[in-house]
């Protein structure tokens, strides 16, 4: 059940956000594994409203990001693709230590909330469900992120 919002329409709970990027997870997964690539990326183009997505390398290196989180954050694609992650998150040394233990399997990756930096330099609070990205032979090649902000209805 949405939380009432103090001054208009129901905002969603941390839980009701994590739902739907763990179901926009799995549409990926599934596009990838059933459609191919060009399915995959009609899914990563056309996310649900609100859902920023992102992928990066084994070095934590931006390689694609989607429009609504280029809408999010305020930055063009020239300015976030290959930059690493942690240079657009507000504790950025404590990002780059979770994101490189994520990427060597050290980590559990569970859904969390992060800071990131906006291009206008003021923060917004994001809820984030990464997924570990393979190959063909099961070799890790990076990280999914798909995120939305916490507490906007």
């Amino acid at each position: 059940m949405l939380a009432q919002g103090e001054y208009g329409p129901p905002v969603p709970t941390q839980d009701e956000l994590v739902a739907v990027l763990q179901a926009y997870q799995d549409k990926l997964t599934e596009a990838l594994q059933q459609g191919g690539f060009s399915r995959y990326e009609q899914v990563f183009a056309n996310p649900p409203a609100g859902v920023a997505v992102h992928e990066m390398d084994t070095t934590a290196t931006i390689k694609r990001v989607n429009h609504e989180e280029l809408r999010i954050l305020g930055y063009t694609t020239e300015q976030m693709v290959g930059r690493p992650i942690w240079e657009f998150v507000v504790m950025s040394d404590l990002s780059r230590q979770s994101v490189l233990k994520k990427l060597a399997g050290q980590k559990d990756i569970k859904p969390f909330v992060r800071t990131f930096r906006r291009a206008d330099g003021t923060g917004v609070a994001m809820v984030i469900v990464d997924r570990r990205l393979s190959d063909h032979k099961g070799q890790p090649v990076g990280i999914r992120t798909a995120m939305m902000v916490v507490g906007e209805g």
